[in-house]
């Protein structure tokens, strides 16, 4: 059963541990956004897909990346970029700085502040130009021109639901360690969506 109504996604995202007015606001536009012929695999995806993005966006608060950090923390996330803390005092602090250096020149980012301006927004984070414009071909909005439609939440849920149709094959399905490397690239926070994944299981089933 993939079409709920609003107070089922309420529920749903409460059981998940999001804040009540977050999921109260956000009920409605999971009920809208998702119905019978939104997945390929229906809740079979939803159950992956879910903790995925609460993870991501940290309960549905958070549509764009944080890049606010720490020199020592600038290291943890990007080692082979920054091998000292010495190199990463720069970019302390300095989103930015930080965003157009880690992004810069990849992911379809050329221009001077393309990594500043196509940091990663929506609850799964999409990243760069390229991702951009992919998922905005993919949803009929122009993501490339107007950035922060991501961080509305109709558009953003509807560009994850683009990303992640797009990018994680129904033969992935139920492999989460896999689908985290696919999503951020490598396994940090794979405990947590495991948690999580438990959470919507229980709360899909009631």
């Amino acid at each position: 059963m993939t079409r709920r109504a609003a107070p089922q996604w309420t529920a749903i995202l409460l059981a998940c541990g999001v804040l009540g007015s977050v999921a109260a606001a956000w009920g409605p536009v999971f009920a809208d956004e998702i119905n019978d012929g939104t997945f390929s695999k229906g809740d079979a995806d939803i159950i992956d897909w879910l903790p995925q993005i609460l993870h991501e966006s940290r309960g549905l608060q958070r549509m764009e990346e944080d890049l606010n950090y720490s020199a020592s923390r600038i290291v943890q996330v990007w080692p082979s970029r920054f091998r000292s803390i010495v190199e990463a005092m720069p970019y302390a602090n300095n989103p930015k700085a930080l965003a157009n250096q880690v992004y810069g020149g990849r992911m379809g980012n050329s221009r001077t502040d393309d990594g500043w301006t196509y940091r990663g927004r929506s609850p799964i984070g999409i990243t760069g130009l390229a991702n951009y414009q992919r998922v905005g071909d993919l949803m009929g909005q122009d993501l490339v021109g107007i950035p922060d439609l991501l961080c509305q939440p109709r558009f953003a849920l509807d560009a994850c639901i683009a990303w992640w149709e797009d990018k994680i094959p129904d033969s992935m399905l139920g492999e989460t360690t896999n689908i985290r490397q696919r999503v951020n690239g490598g396994v940090i926070g794979l405990g947590d969506v495991q948690r999580l994944k438990r959470l919507v299981q229980g709360a899909m089933s009631a």
